[in-house]
């Protein structure tokens, strides 16, 4: 699924290093669209949250064989928006998710506008943007089976002892979701070495990180939303001893 931060292009470098034998539970605690989750092993206990609420029961209801349309109207994509707003109450939970981030572009909730059915581009070429969305959706579903989907803030998360906790956290000085747009990291940067503390497996994707956290993987990545930015960004892993 397209996301915006999705980490689809390096988790199967970021992953391995994650892994181990000696935890036996996975928590992504920013899940968003699930590439890394996912890609874990099921022989892990996989739990995914996430604060976006809308998200959360939207994945909910696609991993229990929910219905997904096959377009989605301009007009439907506006009421579900307005539903959003809180400006009507036609749809589901799930229905504002599905809507939003299938038919958004870039899949960016209701932020970067109606997609859309069949638009043609510079090249003169058409594209059915929404149906490329839903059919690389419906492929991950059959990877999250048997994942527990959570919604709320990260620091309310009943985390199983010995886990592997994973944060894909929103980037100082990039583009956000609504929902992440006031994110307090000195608060997160406290909890994650509250984590680490009671033994949990740390990890953190991020630009930069405070000196108390060691980075344990880089790489220079082209920004998947607009691969025409001449600077490329340096996608880093991070966890804490």
């Amino acid at each position: 699924m397209k996301y915006m931060g999705s980490k689809a292009r390096i988790v199967h470098e970021i992953l391995p290093i994650m892994l181990d034998k000696e935890h036996d539970t996975f928590v992504d605690a920013f899940c968003g669209g699930c590439s890394v989750i996912e890609n874990v092993p099921d022989t892990y206990r996989r739990i995914a949250n996430d604060k976006n609420r809308y998200l959360i029961e939207m994945w909910k209801y696609l991993q229990n064989d929910g219905f997904v349309f096959n377009h989605i109207s301009k007009t439907l994509y506006n009421f579900a928006r307005d539903c959003y707003h809180g400006k009507n109450k036609f749809f589901t939970e799930a229905g504002v998710g599905l809507i939003g981030f299938m038919a958004s572009f870039n899949g960016r909730f209701f932020d970067g506008g109606y997609s859309g059915h069949n638009v043609v581009g510079k090249n003169g070429k058409a594209r059915d943007y929404i149906r490329e969305q839903i059919e690389n959706t419906m492929r991950d579903v059959p990877l999250l089976k048997g994942v527990e989907f959570y919604s709320g803030s990260y620091d309310e998360l009943v985390i199983p002892d010995r886990s592997i906790v994973y944060s894909d956290i929103p980037y100082k000085d990039a583009k956000k979701y609504d929902v992440s747009k006031n994110f307090d990291y000195e608060s997160f940067y406290i909890w994650c070495m509250e984590m680490a503390r009671r033994g949990h497996k740390v990890f953190i994707s991020e630009y930069q990180m405070p000196q108390e956290f060691r980075c344990v993987w880089e790489k220079e990545v082209t920004n998947s939303l607009n691969p025409n930015i001449t600077k490329r960004p340096i996608e880093r892993l991070f966890t804490i001893d």
